[in-house]
């Protein structure tokens, strides 16, 4: 695997290599600080009601965005980080020390809160995957994930190890979303040992569909250590899981050397707020670099239709040559398909045994033909159909 350079985050890193009594007293006085920070944070946004998308509290005008939930993560990490580097002879092992500091901090929650729902109070989970330890931080409505580990290049004989904060979550930075969950599971390590791990994310706002977000991270200690994004894949779910024509397919799979991850997409032939082209990717984690396996869809007949679509809405002649039987009829889609299409109503009938013809619309209606051919689908041919209100219009 290509190392990257690692990057410390400033707020995150603590000397605590020299243990001189004057230098522990000085970083227990810091611990102490960004204790009572964490407590005045949680003062801040104690102002605002517990979920964004419920009322708002009448005390809501005090709120800044400088009080904003991602410094209070900010904090608690940085709690987390002197932790990790305390030199108590009762400090006990790293997980130990972590999930004290962060028992702390769900306390403070607890009481400072006290008038908001418990789930919605400061709560962690911790994966640890040695040497790499992983914490998952919930508060509001909002949560995220933060990485802890010992490059080799901090590694002496003569000073203790220092822990740092090694990387996050993307999904904060790259997704704007009322509410977000998040679930971590480990992984398969490969021949060289590497710690690896799968957040599984969930964003989504007050009302509507709900994204998915797959993010496998692998941390190589070597060097000045290296944090690797080994897997991303963003999708969606549905609101209903039983949408008639459209069957589920796939189940969440960590465990072993292949692992499976479901998901859904929004496309041009969705009839409602529901992306109901599902599919199922397959990764293996057999070897140090992870491959794709492959992807397997709910309704193989639809996929050329819904990308053939999306490719014309782009321009994109080559790309929609993929999903037909010829590059006339892949330019035809792309001339006369109109840039903004989107389903509303859906009919599918067999016109062979490996043919069907796919209606989209209710007016004017676009219909595609799709056959079977040497074990995928194909545009054969399109074409439109308008009725007599569309035309008189």
């Amino acid at each position: 695997m290509r190392p990257r350079i690692f990057i410390a985050v400033a707020l995150s890193v603590y000397a605590f290599s020299v243990l001189k009594p004057d230098m522990r007293v000085a970083a227990e006085a810091e611990h102490l600080d960004l204790q009572q920070d964490f407590r005045q944070r949680l003062q801040k946004l104690a102002v605002l009601s517990p979920d964004p998308c419920g009322p708002p509290s009448p005390r809501e005008k005090e709120w800044t965005p400088a009080d904003s939930e991602f410094r209070l993560f900010s904090r608690a990490a940085d709690i987390v980080t002197g932790a990790l580097n305390a030199t108590s002879a009762k400090a006990g092992s790293p997980k130990e020390r972590a999930a004290a500091a962060l028992t702390k901090l769900e306390e403070a929650s607890t009481e400072i809160n006290a008038d908001w729902p418990e789930d919605n109070r400061f709560h962690f989970q911790i994966l640890d995957v040695p040497p790499l330890l992983v914490v998952k931080m919930e508060f509001r409505t909002s949560a995220r994930f933060f990485a802890f580990g010992i490059p080799h290049e901090e590694v002496s004989e003569k000073a203790q190890p220092v822990w740092h904060l090694v990387g996050s979550d993307d999904v904060f930075f790259e997704q704007e979303s009322a509410r977000s969950l998040i679930e971590l599971f480990e992984l398969h390590r490969g021949p060289s040992g590497n710690a690896r791990f799968l957040a599984r994310i969930e964003p989504f706002g007050c009302a509507g569909s709900i994204g998915v977000i797959y993010e496998a991270r692998e941390w190589d200690p070597d060097g000045i250590g290296s944090f690797e994004k080994i897997i991303y894949q963003e999708g969606a779910l549905g609101l209903d899981d039983n949408v008639e024509g459209f069957p589920q397919i796939g189940e969440l799979q960590t465990g072993g050397t292949l692992i499976t991850l479901p998901y859904c997409q929004f496309s041009a032939i969705v009839t409602w707020d529901n992306p109901s082209l599902c599919a199922v990717d397959t990764y293996d984690l057999s070897g140090d670099d992870v491959k794709f396996q492959s992807r397997a869809y709910n309704r193989p007949d639809l996929v050329p239709v819904a990308k053939a679509i999306a490719y014309a809405q782009e321009r994109d002649s080559a790309a929609a040559r993929g999903y037909c039987a010829s590059s006339e009829i892949a330019d035809r889609l792309v001339r006369e398909l109109p840039p903004h299409f989107f389903a509303g109503e859906i009919q599918v009938n067999a016109t062979g045994k490996s043919s069907e013809r796919v209606e989209l619309g209710d007016g004017p209606v676009y219909w595609l033909d799709v056959e079977e051919r040497q074990g995928g689908w194909v545009v054969v041919d399109f074409g439109e159909e308008r009725n007599e209100d569309s035309e008189q219009e």
